[in-house]
């Protein structure tokens, strides 16, 4: 029977035959790249290409007398891309011409010449791939091009390039403008980050600014509400953060108690002002929802914050807290009793 034709072939993409030897390609038949490999290594020792050479040297040889086989070289361009692509693809249909084959066994040195394999494969069937790669570079090479191609990724992807590159610009910013404080800046915002991907709570905060967006351009009157709403919030935090520094080294339970006797009812007035915002500009304003959200609002700020004033105060008496527990009972059953009315 007759024996399939293989070509064993080689590509060296960015041309270093070409640049280093002054031949040009493509190379065909076992003597003439034997040559080329042993002059390629005796001129640079450390070229990987004339492994991947003596590789497809081996290979034909295995191959030899099992089948009709041919062995070729075809090179590239120094700045690879779509020159060295369209280099390789001219050179392979002239090695078909001289040498019709039914398969290719391609031999690399990397995967930067493994990038050729769809045009190889427009042309012939790929029946193996040789990776020849000098054992203690191999991790070492392998890694260069996941980096370089992360890289590459990053820069022409534009959400991988405000993640990659715009947060650490923004970084460097802050630390130089602010000095050391721009690294509490800094370590929060991470913080802030990581915490919104650890809670998946992208979809919340893509909807608040959605909302936000849609406001400033069709519900102005919501807009206004929700800008007095981050006022009374920025105020909230910054009576909370001065609270907390006299407790900060007594406890954690005490930290936090000051802040929210110092915050809680400016918390409650900011929910409050944006949730009106939001329902009277919107097209379903019934009063009894209107309302029943803000009293739930007041009924658990009253209890938080006379459970937090125990905390700071343990001497003081209970009943403003029993109070504000009955209150709270009593506001969140109006709540309740005012969405059942609808």
């Amino acid at each position: 029977m007759p024996k399939d034709k293989i070509l064993v072939m080689s590509v060296d993409r960015d041309d270093d035959i070409g640049q280093k030897l002054n031949v040009k390609g493509p190379l065909i038949g076992r003597e003439k790249i034997l040559k080329t490999a042993t002059n390629l290594s005796l001129e640079d020792p450390e070229e990987s290409d004339s492994n991947a050479l003596f590789g497809a040297i081996k290979v034909f040889e295995e191959l030899k007398g099992k089948y009709d086989v041919e062995i070729a070289v075809l090179t590239g361009h120094k700045n690879r891309g779509i020159d060295a692509d369209r280099e390789i693809a001219k050179q392979l249909a002239k090695v078909l011409a001289k040498k019709p084959s039914d398969f290719v066994v391609l031999v690399t040195d990397g995967m930067d010449d493994e990038n050729v394999i769809p045009i190889i494969q427009s042309h012939i069937p790929i029946l193996s791939v040789r990776r020849i790669i000098v054992r203690q570079s191999e991790r070492l090479e392998s890694g260069y091009y996941k980096i370089k191609d992360f890289i590459k990724e990053s820069i022409e992807n534009p959400k991988f390039a405000r993640l990659v590159f715009g947060l650490p610009a923004i970084a460097l910013l802050l630390y130089a403008l602010m000095g050391d404080t721009g690294w509490r800046v800094i370590v929060g915002v991470i913080g802030a980050y990581l915490f919104i991907k650890g809670f998946k709570l992208e979809d919340y905060i893509m909807g608040a600014f959605n909302e936000f967006k849609d406001s400033f351009t069709r519900r102005r009157f919501a807009f206004f509400m929700y800008i007095v709403s981050i006022a009374v919030t920025a105020l909230a935090l910054y009576r909370g953060y001065i609270s907390v520094i006299d407790f900060i080294n007594i406890g954690l339970f005490e930290a936090t108690a000051a802040f929210l006797v110092a915050s809680i009812y400016f918390f409650w007035i900011a929910g409050t002002i944006a949730w009106l915002g939001k329902r009277v500009t919107s097209k379903e304003r019934k009063t009894s929802r209107i309302a029943s959200v803000p009293l739930l609002g007041l009924a658990a700020t009253l209890v938080i914050y006379n459970a937090s004033e125990i905390i700071l105060n343990p001497e003081i008496s209970t009943f403003n807290f029993i109070l504000s527990i009955a209150l709270g009972f009593v506001l969140a059953f109006m709540a309740v009793a005012m969405e059942a009315m609808d």
